[in-house]
């Protein structure tokens, strides 16, 4: 099963089975399975189902996406959640994102609750080893095809912040029903908690920059943000475009959002901040800022534009999405020093979230 070897084999078997059962059809085949070139936080797997009907084979080109088996860098992965926010955000919006297609919530089946959703076509620029800056089709497009891509996701988000989050009625989404009585709370009581409890070693352990930085959004936060639906991890590497053009100068199409594994009620400046951060982050990686990529004044100006509000508490919201992103960075990076890898100390006292906290804070 394309050097999936033995687990990767009856995992296919299990998923045969139990698409057969699903869709009240004969034998199906699957293969290919093998993961995406990014989305490693959640188990996700492409494949490809084949089977017969009346009238000739039919197939399906699918993912796979389950919460992982072995300690990931979150403490919990919410499989329904996920499918409802695609399924609803798909419903209510002008927002793209993948196909659902089925929901089993029964963690015996695969070990784990799972979802099967529709391959979205497209690639999504890599954020990592080497980053979109470096290397890629980003890298490849002009600067006018850059400015039009960043306009095109800015424009998504506005799309996708418009609604009444509690009119979207997302079942189980943090903040998001009508018996929450602080809905914009919910992205740092998130964050909260996993700094204190799944982060560090014990909840009086300091950490330099995070400790000023959790202090800061407690006793800071806006009490007039606006709520909306939070995509949560909003980054380029996180949007798929399509069609691929041998032309570099041509305009990218999004085709799909993807990973919304951190989907909450928020204030929607959380994720116009988390883009500015994720870029941030990828323009250190490659050692330059390519032309048409847009600052921090463009960026929130083309938010502005569409949709048509001011943004008011961005510095606030640059701190939250710095935080939460060396969060996981530095619990990644702990857990694999756990591991045995032998990392510098520098990696943990000087990396970009810490270096970023410590100028937004004075530090």
């Amino acid at each position: 099963m394309s050097g999936q070897g033995a687990e990767g084999s009856e995992r296919a078997r299990v998923l045969e089975e139990w698409l057969a059962e699903r869709m009240g059809i004969g034998p199906v085949s699957v293969t290919g399975m093998a993961p995406p070139a990014s989305g490693k936080s959640s188990d996700t797997h492409l494949f490809e189902a084949r089977w017969r009907e009346e009238g000739g084979e039919r197939r399906l080109s699918g993912v796979l996406r389950a919460a992982p088996t072995e300690e990931g860098p979150f403490p919990s992965y919410d499989i329904p959640l996920q499918f409802h926010v695609m399924d609803r955000v798909a419903q209510r919006t002008r927002v793209p994102v993948p196909e659902v297609l089925w929901l089993e919530p029964d963690a015996s089946v695969l070990g784990t609750p799972f979802l099967v959703m529709r391959r979205s076509d497209g690639e999504a620029p890599l954020d990592f080893g080497p980053s979109y800056h470096a290397a890629g089709f980003y890298r490849e497009m002009s600067a006018e095809g850059r400015r039009a891509l960043w306009t095109s996701v800015v424009e998504m988000l506005a799309e996708l912040h418009a609604p009444e989050v509690r009119s979207l009625g997302i079942p189980g989404l943090p903040g998001g029903g009508p018996e929450d009585a602080d809905p914009g709370g919910a992205p740092l009581a998130y964050w909260r908690d996993y700094y204190l409890g799944w982060l560090k070693s014990s909840p009086d352990e300091p950490i330099h920059a995070y400790d000023e930085a959790l202090a800061y959004l407690e006793s800071e936060r806006p009490t007039d943000a606006r709520t909306a639906l939070v995509w949560g991890d909003a980054k380029l590497g996180n949007v798929m475009f399509a069609p691929a053009s041998e032309d570099p100068s041509a305009e990218q199409r999004i085709s799909a959002v993807v990973d919304w594994e951190m989907a909450t009620a928020g204030d929607p400046e959380m994720d116009l901040a988390s883009l500015l951060v994720s870029d941030a982050r990828a323009q250190e990686d490659a050692g330059e800022r390519l032309d048409g990529t847009p600052d921090e004044s463009e960026l929130v100006g083309m938010y502005e534009a569409a949709t048509g509000a001011p943004v008011r508490h961005f510095h606030y919201a640059k701190v939250f999405a710095t935080f939460w992103r060396g969060c996981v960075q530095l619990k990644v990076m702990r857990s694999m020093r756990a591991r045995g890898v032998e990392l510098p100390e520098e990696i943990f006292t000087e990396s970009l979230p810490v270096r970023t906290l410590r100028r937004l804070l004075d530090l």
